[in-house]
């Protein structure tokens, strides 16, 4: 079986060099619409969406950070609708409330002795002691050792 060869073409079809050109047919009108740029140089390729001659092109929408040109009443970064975005709001200003402030030392690092105290004595008071008695037991035993006994039952906090 002889393969059958396909010639190659020169120039594609629309092309003004090509052998059977037509400057009605369809071909060279959308070669020229495609390859001819009377204004100069092109910054998009033709059909590009922000190509100034692309029917339905987006520059006219201004572009900000985070926001979805097409969907501006979106919110911004998330894309959420705008109610889900204030129930997600109200939600973390609940948990805000909630947070305590990380204890910092005056030359501005965390005070990570008062955060394992505070630590120490949470645990101690969600094992059944009141304040003065985990302060109490805190100050006998020391942090290590209160610290280790929760590591070991594997308390939360």
């Amino acid at each position: 079986m002889t393969q059958q060869l396909q010639p190659q073409e020169d120039f594609p079809k629309g092309h003004p060099a090509r052998f059977d050109y037509d400057p009605h047919s369809p071909e060279a009108v959308e070669w020229k619409r495609r390859n001819i740029h009377p204004k100069g140089e092109r910054d998009f390729p033709v059909d590009h969406p922000k190509a100034v001659d692309t029917k339905g092109n987006t520059n006219h929408l201004p572009v900000r950070a985070g926001v979805d040109p097409l969907n501006p009443h979106l919110e911004a970064f998330t894309g959420a609708q705008p109610e889900v975005a204030e129930a997600r709001r109200q939600a973390h200003a609940l948990l805000a409330q909630e947070q305590n402030e990380t204890p910092m030392k005056p030359e501005g690092f965390v005070d990570t002795a008062a955060v394992a105290e505070k630590s120490a004595l949470d645990f101690l008071m969600k094992q059944g002691h009141d304040e003065e008695a985990a302060r109490e037991i805190l100050a006998r035993e020391g942090i290590d050792q209160v610290l280790a006994a929760k590591a070991t039952l594997g308390a939360e906090g």
